[in-house]
């Protein structure tokens, strides 16, 4: 029951990443490879706040969400506001420069030395189902869980969500009907870079703050996206969740160097069966 605890923080991990992919994809029908990267500035922001300041931690909560949020909206307004077709191919490229961008900048200012993020949490395990949990893995499962159902509720009860099914459906109906289509995807990348600095804060003590974290965290993310559905705030917690889980018992019984094969195993498997990913919508349009 210790390997499944693990798998799930673990895919946890994964399935918040995966969430803000979803944001863009969601509601401005763009996916930004640099999402993951607002994550690694959240994780810095808390060895800052925390570790050189000696200041509360909570603290480092508003902090990394605003670093976060004025990141995915420089995002947006260098990588995406000056491309005419934001559905094609060149999102994907503009928005790996951005990721590159920020990446560098990281490693200008914190060098390449990781750094550990002591938890807020007690170290102390507690037994839970016959397995041992730790209070922060037990922290960490029950926010990705919290984050992915308020996303879907918002997503398919606002205004912003209804907005956001409009643009993803038809950009030009929607904007001649009144939505602000470049406020919407300026928001929408606000939005994805605040959780994901916020999100960063959180995930730090587990990963710790490494410059090359979101180049990590990208490719488990993007399998987590694909297995769980594009568009799909539900999905990327189930994606994750199955990303963690396989990684996890992969890692104990067969070794360090499997994990990647049979997560990627795990995605054609269910790209034969669904292409859409479990609880994806045929109706976004990335490409």
């Amino acid at each position: 029951m210790t390997i499944i605890w693990t798998g799930l923080a673990l895919g946890s991990v994964y399935a918040i990443t995966a969430l803000l992919y979803n944001v863009t994809i969601a509601t401005a029908g763009v996916f930004s490879f640099a999402a993951a990267q607002y994550v690694m500035v959240g994780a810095f922001v808390m060895f800052t706040v925390h570790v050189e300041w000696g200041l509360p931690a909570l603290l480092a909560v508003p902090i990394g969400a605003v670093v976060g949020g004025l990141l995915g909206w420089l995002t947006e307004l260098a990588a995406i506001r000056p491309l005419k077709d934001k559905t094609g191919w060149a999102p994907l490229v503009t928005t790996v420069g951005a990721g590159v961008v920020i990446e560098g900048v990281v490693f200008a200012i914190w060098g390449a030395n990781p750094r550990n993020v002591p938890s807020v949490f007690p170290s102390t395990s507690m037994s839970v189902l016959g397995g041992r949990l730790q209070l922060s893995d037990l922290a960490l499962i029950v926010a990705a869980g919290a984050l992915c159902v308020a996303a879907h509720l918002v997503h398919t009860r606002s205004r912003w969500g209804l907005m956001g099914r409009a643009m993803t459906a038809d950009p030009d109906t929607a904007a001649v009907r009144g939505v602000n289509v470049k406020g919407l995807v300026s928001g929408s990348f606000a939005l994805a870079g605040a959780l994901g600095g916020a999100a960063g804060v959180l995930i730090a003590p587990k990963t710790g703050a490494v410059f090359s974290l979101g180049t990590v965290l990208v490719v488990y993310a993007f399998v987590a996206l694909t297995v769980g559905g594009f568009g799909s705030y539900l999905g990327s917690w189930v994606g994750g969740i199955a990303v963690g889980l396989v990684q996890a018992h992969t890692e104990r019984y067969l070794g360090a160097s499997f994990p990647l094969l049979l997560i990627f195993g795990l995605v054609l498997v269910v790209l034969l069966v669904k292409p859409t990913g479990l609880f994806g919508d045929r109706r976004i349009r990335l490409v």
